[in-house]
């Protein structure tokens, strides 16, 4: 059977969770001698340097689509994020990967596509019958607590479009999108960091503080603590080394369980090239 490219439909390389695992799923393709290519979508400059990772493999599509994407869409299989409504390339061939429970239509899709998700509690109804495919783009080579000295502040993250009722507390060193200005000084100040205040609990950043030792305590801004919660329980990460609140109980827990969620990451890291053989197989099958 003939193998079809891959084609991801992402926006240029940033911090964002999303944008993070569609370019390293394009890596991880390659990787596996596959073709798969990028289509970028927002912010392109011209300068390559702040559209990509240098560090991944990740050839992108764009100047080929004003002559060839008519040909390429006879053969590819493309990939959007469960937030891009509808088909906007009008593929012939469509995985969905949804990586967030609250995105626009996240239960709904198109007649033929193929539908999965980033992790097993993001569908709205958890069924052993959804396809997962569990990608988590954190490098436990740089984030983790070896080497971590006394722990002498509290952070502050407070993610895309949050705003806080008043001023955050002054003793809080914010993290922002620009600081720490790179992965190998987020990780250097997160082993500084004796409690990181979350206010975006789907953020990859608080999986990375916990790795590194620091206790991640969620702020809910809507819903409720036990929503939240079970949100963590279903998903892959567990909750080791989070804390959903700042009470005493809540931030012992977190300090007592924070093992298991670096067990529970080292697992998934070492499974995910299995995962990844069978999302390939799964689909050249489905687009035959």
């Amino acid at each position: 059977m003939k193998t079809r490219p891959y084609v991801i439909v992402a926006p240029t390389w940033g911090h964002r969770a999303d944008v993070r695992v569609l370019h390293t799923l394009c890596h991880e393709l390659n990787s596996l001698g596959l073709d798969a290519s990028l289509l970028l979508t927002a912010g392109q400059s011209g300068d390559s340097d702040t559209l990509l990772n240098p560090a991944l493999h990740t050839p992108v599509i764009n100047p080929l689509m004003e002559r060839h994407w008519g040909a390429i869409n006879e053969e590819a299989i493309v990939v959007y994020a469960g937030s891009v409504p509808g088909n906007p390339f009008n593929a012939r061939r469509v995985i969905r990967y949804v990586m967030n429970r609250q995105a626009p239509g996240a239960e709904a899709g198109a007649p033929g596509e193929y539908r999965v998700y980033l992790s097993k509690s993001f569908p709205v109804q958890r069924q052993a019958s959804q396809r997962v495919l569990f990608l988590l783009p954190v490098d436990l080579g740089l984030f983790h607590a070896k080497g971590a000295q006394a722990r002498t502040q509290d952070m502050l993250w407070l993610g895309a479009g949050v705003g806080l009722n008043g001023e955050a507390p002054p003793h809080l060193v914010p993290i922002t999108e620009s600081w720490p200005p790179t992965r190998e000084e987020l990780a250097t100040q997160l082993r500084r960091t004796r409690h990181l205040h979350s206010y975006d609990a789907g953020a990859l950043l608080n999986l990375e503080a916990a790795l590194c030792g620091a206790v991640v305590i969620l702020h809910r801004l809507e819903g409720s603590a036990a929503d939240l919660r079970a949100d963590f329980e279903a998903h892959e990460s567990g909750t080791g080394g989070i804390a959903f609140g700042d009470s005493p109980f809540e931030i012992e827990r977190a300090v007592r369980t924070r093992q298991e969620l670096v067990e529970n990451l080292r697992y998934q890291q070492a499974s995910f090239r299995q995962r990844l053989l069978d999302f390939v197989h799964e689909t050249q099958l489905h687009f035959k």
